[in-house]
């Protein structure tokens, strides 16, 4: 792990070096994230029977520099100004800047996985970058209201689950093929708890814990499940409070109130329910895995995301 955020380190200060314009402002913070998606890539080649996992380091980095680039391209859709508490690279940069930034970011991840000469590994990592922006897409200027709890789900799937299940598979791809399925399949369940609980999360951290504004779903009209297991328990006019608050920052008692609805009518604890089911379906699939260390910190990441804060 020491040898991944090395790589990805450097890979960011690559990209920040191109812009003509001082970018000694881009803290390398924006570049640390939890590094989940390359620690179950490692984990799961382990899980897999991959004894030494060291040479992988450039695999598991990819998928961070993936999900850096992703970060990147949504902030220029989302208009949000920070990300991990520092100024996001379309306020430090511009809208076209941070786009081209993110591009290149996913560029270097796949030169990394090319140096792996296996075409299934790169079909599996455009798949799933596919999907992401498939996601977005397929859910863009619709009107969240009319989403279904289906639909919801199916976000979460495509644009946050996708990696996470590509990252877990990913190693046994190389030298595992027979396990790659119940990898790919533990990497989808949790992608999609992780996101159901950042989404709940959301609504319900302030700013200075979450890194980013509080309530950015709102303002943005999110499809995301809190939001519509929110709006569906609501009455009448807390429904139509909820609807003029879209479209622009949340002061800090309209944030207040939104976190009082969501303990009042249990929202998270519902969501936390959903989230909880998709993280034992995922760990149910590991089961025809041979007990190991890497294994058992796989189970014990997918419970660790139902605990946490930001």
């Amino acid at each position: 792990m020491r040898d991944v955020r090395g790589i990805v380190l450097e890979t960011w200060r690559d990209a920040m070096s191109l812009v003509a314009a001082d970018s000694s402002a881009a803290n390398s913070q924006q570049a640390e994230g939890k590094l989940l998606r390359p620690a179950l890539c490692l984990l799961a080649a382990g899980a897999a029977g991959r004894q030494e996992t060291a040479p992988l380091a450039r695999l598991a980095a990819a998928y961070e520099l993936m999900h850096i680039a992703s970060l990147t391209h949504d902030d220029v859709v989302d208009h949000a100004a920070l990300r991990r508490g520092q100024e996001s690279l379309n306020i430090l940069w511009d809208n076209h800047a941070a786009i081209l930034g993110g591009d290149y970011l996913v560029a270097r991840a796949l030169e990394l996985l090319a140096g792996y000469d296996s075409t299934a590994l790169i079909s599996g990592a455009l798949l799933a970058m596919r999907r992401m922006a498939e996601g977005e897409l397929r859910y863009y200027g619709k009107n969240p209201e009319e989403a279904a709890e289906e639909d919801c789900i199916a976000l979460a799937a495509s644009k946050t689950a996708s990696l996470f299940a590509a990252s877990c598979k990913a190693a046994a791809l190389l030298f595992s093929s027979d396990r790659a399925q119940a990898l790919e399949t533990f990497g989808n369940g949790l992608g999609i708890a992780f996101q159901l609980l950042d989404d709940l999360l959301d609504l319900t951290q302030p700013s200075d814990v979450l890194g980013k504004p509080a309530c950015g779903d709102i303002t943005e009209g999110k499809h995301t499940l809190p939001l519509h297991l929110l709006r569906h328990a609501m009455q009448p006019a807390d429904r139509e409070r909820l609807r003029q608050l879209a479209g622009g920052s949340l002061a800090e008692d309209d944030q207040a109130w939104v976190r009082r609805m969501i303990a009042e009518l249990e929202v998270d604890k519902a969501t936390i329910g959903r989230a909880e089911q998709f993280v034992q379906d995922a760990i149910a699939t590991l089961s025809p895995l041979p007990e190991s260390p890497y294994k058992n910190s796989m189970q014990a990441l997918a419970h660790f995301v139902l605990v946490r804060q930001a």
